[in-house]
């Protein structure tokens, strides 16, 4: 008796972890596909409620048509060179907090699983105020939406390859520097169609130091006051770098266009002071 007590006391304790957290909300069981007890990777599902840090491969999945949801008053961490799946049809909606923190030389990578597409992320604003915040991460295949209340800060990252209008802004704050919005050619064409679709007039927005390239429209400045979009780079955007409609204005001083700098249309007021003569090398992703 006193043999099998010490052997009991010498056996570890086993966690359940996604790379090395625990996300609080997971499906998955404890048998492979293949019969054996190797359980297979879970995919986190549902309403995430406990704050944590995720590290490695994380899997998004989607159950009974409910998006997977960081609860307000919940951060999750993710940690340099994490890879984010996510599932076929499966985003991520933001009402706490989402903090990707990449490296120069360890970016977080956020992408479908299969496919070439994802739900993206959503940040919801009122009452919540859900807060993104994105550094050193590459985004391929998702958009960002958000709404009033909410604040978004992207920097260093590098987004392309949306089903359609990649950075979608109905509201909120987001504030953008050193990143790039749009595909180089080494990535393929780029199916988005407009890089960044402001709506609503409850929009504050300030991007500088950014690419915005390689799509029909750059901007739709549909909605908002005082937009500030000053020393980024336009280009190789087929249709307009900037499009606008009545009662919106905005600031594109200071940035490099590869062709005729934007007019603003009817109702429409855009500044553009000091254009840069040259492609501005100090915008993009830093090495």
């Amino acid at each position: 008796m006193r043999n099998l007590l010490s052997l009991a006391l010498c056996l570890p304790l086993a966690a359940c972890v996604i790379g090395s957290n625990d996300p609080g909300s997971t499906t998955g069981d404890d048998t492979g596909s293949d019969g054996s007890n190797t359980p297979p990777d879970p995919a986190i599902t549902g309403l995430i409620t406990t704050s944590a840090t995720w590290s490695g491969t994380v899997r998004i999945g989607i159950a009974n048509n409910t998006p997977t949801r960081i609860e307000q008053g919940v951060t999750i961490t993710v940690a340099p060179g994490t890879d984010i799946q996510f599932a076929n049809g499966a985003g991520l909606e933001i009402r706490g907090t989402l903090k990707v923190q990449g490296t120069s030389a360890s970016k977080v990578q956020l992408h479908a699983a299969s496919g070439s597409y994802f739900g993206g992320l959503t940040v919801v604003g009122a009452p919540t105020a859900g807060t993104l915040e994105l550094s050193y991460a590459v985004m391929k295949g998702g958009a960002i939406q958000t709404s009033a209340g909410s604040t978004s800060t992207v920097t260093d990252t590098k987004m392309f390859g949306a089903s359609g209008d990649l950075l979608i802004m109905n509201g909120g704050t987001v504030n953008m520097t050193y990143s790039q919005i749009g595909a180089d050619p080494a990535d393929g064409a780029d199916s988005t169609h407009c890089n960044i679709h402001t709506g609503g007039n409850a929009n504050t927005i300030n991007i500088t130091r950014s690419n915005i390239v390689g799509v029909p429209y750059g901007l739709m400045l549909y909605g908002g006051q005082n937009a500030i979009l000053t020393n980024n780079n336009w280009y190789n955007n087929s249709t307009a770098d900037v499009d606008t409609q009545p009662g919106v204005s905005g600031d594109v001083s200071g940035s490099w266009f590869d062709g005729a700098a934007p007019v603003a249309g009817t109702g429409a007021t855009l500044t553009k002071n000091n254009l840069a003569a040259a492609k501005l090398a100090d915008a993009g992703v830093r090495p």
